[in-house]
């Protein structure tokens, strides 16, 4: 074949590798940030993008949550800083047992 035939061809098929590599997951990404935007209620466990683990105290309007990080302590952060729901069996996915004391 010509090499004016596979130039359209080598192009179709660049355009549509970085859609399914690049754009495609991101957009996943972004409307997984969106659900859990929206399904943050008082009560919830979560984890910050910084790694600050707190309990919703409330949902604000504008895009706020007051998160309960201790006793006493309440910070403000934006909706968009959870990064996840923190649940008792990830948790301790992550934690290594101690050996028993002798």
């Amino acid at each position: 074949m010509s090499s004016a035939v596979l130039l359209p061809i080598y192009i179709i098929i660049f355009v549509a590798l970085i859609y399914f590599v690049g754009i495609r997951p991101q957009q996943r990404r972004r409307r997984e940030m969106e659900e859990l935007s929206k399904s943050l209620r008082t009560g919830d466990e979560v984890v910050t993008t910084s790694g600050i683990y707190g309990i919703v105290s409330e949902v604000e309007d504008g895009g706020t949550i007051i998160l309960q990080v201790a006793e006493d302590v309440d910070i403000r952060i934006a909706q968009g800083a959870v990064a996840r729901k923190a649940s008792p069996e990830s948790d301790a996915a992550g934690v290594v047992d101690q050996p028993a004391a002798e």
